[in-house]
This record gives C-alpha cells, sequence and structure tokens, in this order.
C-alpha cells in the first residue's frame, strides 16, 4: 500500500489511541516511563543516562504496542480456545516482561545511588543488589526451564498441541457466526 509520510503517521496515531485506550498495562508503563525520566532530571543524571533510560523506557512501550497488535492479530485468526493462540499470546507477554525488568535493572542501576544520596543514605550496595537480583532471576528462569522440558516431555507423548477446530468440526465463518469480537473487527475496518 502507497501511502504518504502523513497517512502513515496518522495510522500509527490511531494504533497509539488505540492502545492508550484499551490496554491498561500500556497507560501503567507510560506513567512509570514519565516518573523514571522526571526522576532522571531531579537527581540531574547525565545526557548518556538519560539517554539509556529513555531507550529502555521506549523499548518496554515499543514492545507492550507489538504485544497489543499480537494479541489482537491472534484473536482474529483464532476467534476460539487454542493452545496455540495461547502460547503466541503468552510469549508476546513474556517479551513486554523481561523488557520491564531489564529496565528495571536499568532504572535502579542509573537512579538507585543519586536518589539513595538525595535522602542521605549510602547508594554503594545498589549496584551488586542489581546484580544478585539478575542472578536469582536467571537461576530462577533456568530452574523454570528445566521444569518446563519435563512438561514438555508428557506433552509430546500426550499427543502435542490441540488445534481448533476439533477434526471433524467445520470452522466458523461470517458475520453470523464465529467470535463476536471478531466479527465487530471486520465490521469495523471492512474485512
Amino acid at each position: 500500500m502507497n501511502r504518504t509520510v502523513g497517512e502513515a503517521f496518522r495510522a500509527a496515531g490511531l494504533g497509539l489511541a488505540h492502545a492508550w485506550r484499551t490496554q491498561r498495562n500500556f497507560r501503567v508503563q507510560c506513567a512509570a516511563a514519565a516518573v523514571v525520566l522526571a526522576a532522571a532530571l531531579w537527581v540531574d543524571a547525565s545526557a548518556v543516562e538519560v539517554a539509556v533510560l529513555f531507550l529502555a523506557c521506549g523499548l518496554v512501550l515499543a514492545l507492550e504496542l507489538a504485544n497489543t497488535a499480537v494479541e489482537l492479530l491472534v484473536d482474529g485468526l483464532w476467534p476460539h480456545r487454542s493452545e496455540v493462540a495461547g502460547r503466541v499470546k503468552d510469549v508476546s507477554a513474556a517479551a513486554v516482561v523481561v523488557a520491564a525488568a531489564a529496565a528495571a535493572g536499568v532504572g535502579a542501576l542509573v537512579l538507585g545511588p543519586p536518589l539513595l544520596a538525595q535522602v542521605g543514605v549510602d547508594g554503594a550496595w545498589v549496584r551488586p543488589a542489581v546484580a544478585a537480583v539478575g542472578a536469582l532471576a536467571a537461576g530462577g528462569a533456568a530452574i523454570w526451564r528445566a521444569l518446563g522440558r519435563r512438561a514438555a516431555a508428557v506433552e509430546r507423548a500426550s499427543g502435542g498441541v490441540v488445534e481448533w477446530p476439533p477434526a471433524g468440526r467445520p470452522a466458523p465463518t461470517g458475520r453470523k457466526g464465529g467470535c463476536p469480537r471478531r466479527n465487530a473487527f471486520r465490521g469495523r475496518y471492512g474485512q
């Protein structure tokens, strides 16, 4: 589709407005980013530190928007409950959680010592504490992964992923059947 630059920005603005209206997590993350960037200005962080914080916050917000797009697409393609659709949405949400955890670590490293100094507390322990929490999180993820492999082996043995519709049933089609959200989406965007 050939669009002008103005039309592309308008479409992006509509997507941003949709996410703002419908996604509570996006609004919370925008508020958190505003607080973090205001704190960076309050403690007189260097330009490099503000840039790193800005990029970390931007990454979280961009991934939240991508997660919203994935959820809309999956809900449109799989209007009924599907294990594959659930996994796709879970992985997409996990990307946001990983980015948010990394951004929180960046925020603690950059803002922790100066914020603690503002209230008269020595902040020398912040960097080792963030490293320890990161190591604990990595260890927890490794344990979770090891336990998940057992579950995957059981799943493979039991026949794998369940698809919708079940064998022998036709998939719902048209506006009279299927998912009301999907039909509303079709009506709104003319698809």
